[in-house]
C-alpha cells in the first residue's frame, strides 16, 4: 500500500528580489489523483503560502502528502550545543525562525544573522558561517568571504560524507552554496509546523526515519541531483528536477518501495543514527542502493 497520495517537491531559492526562471523557486506536484503540475513562484512568502494551500487541500480530502525541500534540515552535530545541551534540531529551528527576517519581496537579513551567530555562538572558533556577495565586502563584522578552518566545529553532516556533491550548510554564497537557502528555508518550515502542528511530522527527526510515518503530512529534505534528470527541450533544469523527483517518489510508492528511501541506511551505526535523528537530518534516498 502506498505511503502517500500526493508528492510535492520544492526547489528553494535565496534570491534577494522576486524572481522567476532559472535559480528561482520551482515546485513540482503530482499524485495518485492529480496530474503532474509545475509552478514557478517568485517569492519565498508566496511559495510558503502555496505549500500551505496544498497541505490544507490534502487534509480536507483525506490525502497523505509528502513535501520535499532541497535545503538542509539540520547542522553538524555539536555545533549548537552551547544553545541546547541536547543538541536538538527543534531548538535550532526555533532559534533560526526567531532570528531570520524575510519579507514578502525576498529581502532578508541572512548575512547579518549568520554574522551575529558567528559572533555570539562561535566566538571561540573561526567562522563557521562564511561567504557573501563580493559587493558586500566589509559590511559584516564577523562573516568572511573565504572558507574558514574547521578545527572545533565539523564542516559537514554525516549525510554530506555519503553524498559528497552536497555542499556544507555553512557556505552562504558562491557556486553550489545552499547555506542561505537553509537559513531562510528552515524559518519558513517552522511557520508551517506551527500552522499545522497536529498534522505534520518532520523526517527523519519526528519519524525516526521510516519507523513512524503516520502523520498525514511529512516534510523531508531532498537533493534532486541524487538521481539523473532528463530536461525536456525548452525546459528549465530546476523545473525538470522537481518534476523528476516528484514522479520518482510516485513511481517508487506505487511499487511499495518508497519506504526503503525513507528508512535508515544499513551503513549507519547506532550512534550515527542517533545523531541524524536528534540533530543533523538526512537526505531522502541517500546511502541506499535502490537509487
Amino acid at each position: 500500500m502506498p505511503l502517500f497520495d500526493r508528492y510535492l517537491i520544492v526547489d528553494w531559492s535565496a534570491a534577494n528580489t522576486p524572481k522567476r526562471g532559472k535559480d528561482s523557486i520551482w515546485i513540482g506536484l503530482c499524485g495518485s489523483d492529480i496530474e503532474t503540475r509545475i509552478e514557478n513562484i517568485p517569492t519565498r512568502a508566496a511559495a510558503t503560502l502555496f505549500a500551505a494551500s496544498q497541505i490544507e487541500q490534502a487534509l480536507e480530502k483525506g490525502k497523505r502528502l509528502i513535501a520535499g525541500f532541497d535545503f538542509g534540515f539540520g547542522y553538524p552535530s555539536g555545533a549548537f550545543r552551547s544553545v541546547d545541551d541536547n543538541d536538538s534540531w527543534e531548538t535550532m529551528w526555533r532559534m533560526i525562525s526567531e532570528g531570520i527576517e524575510d519579507d514578502e519581496q525576498n529581502r532578508s537579513n541572512r548575512f547579518e544573522y549568520a554574522s551575529g551567530l558567528n559572533t555570539e555562538i562561535f566566538a571561540d572558533v573561526e567562522g563557521p558561517f562564511w561567504g557573501h556577495p563580493h559587493q558586500h565586502a566589509g559590511r559584516y563584522s564577523d562573516l568572511g568571504p573565504k572558507r574558514p578552518h574547521y578545527d572545533k566545529v565539523r564542516e559537514k553532516r554525516i549525510v554530506e560524507t555519503v553524498v559528497p556533491s552536497a555542499q556544507p550548510l555553512w557556505k552562504l554564497a558562491y557556486t553550489g552554496s545552499v547555506g542561505s537557502q537553509t537559513l531562510l528555508g528552515i524559518a519558513r518550515l517552522q511557520t508551517l509546523r506551527l500552522q499545522f502542528s497536529d498534522h505534520i511530522a518532520v523526517w527523519p527527526f519526528e519519524t525516526s526515519f521510516a519507523n513512524d510515518l503516520s502523520k498525514p503530512v511529512t516534510l523531508a529534505e531532498v537533493y534532486p541531483s541524487i538521481i539523473p534528470v532528463e530536461v525536456y527541450p525548452g525546459e528549465v533544469k530546476d523545473a525538470a528536477q522537481v518534476r523528476t523527483v516528484a514522479e520518482w517518489f510516485r513511481a517508487f510508492d506505487a511499487d511499495d518501495e518508497l519506504e526503503i528511501l525513507f528508512s535508515a541506511p544499513e551503513s549507519l551505526s547506532d550512534e550515527q543514527r542517533q545523531i541524524v535523528v536528534q540533530t543533523e537530518g538526512w537526505i531522502v534516498g541517500a546511502g541506499h542502493h535502490a537509487i
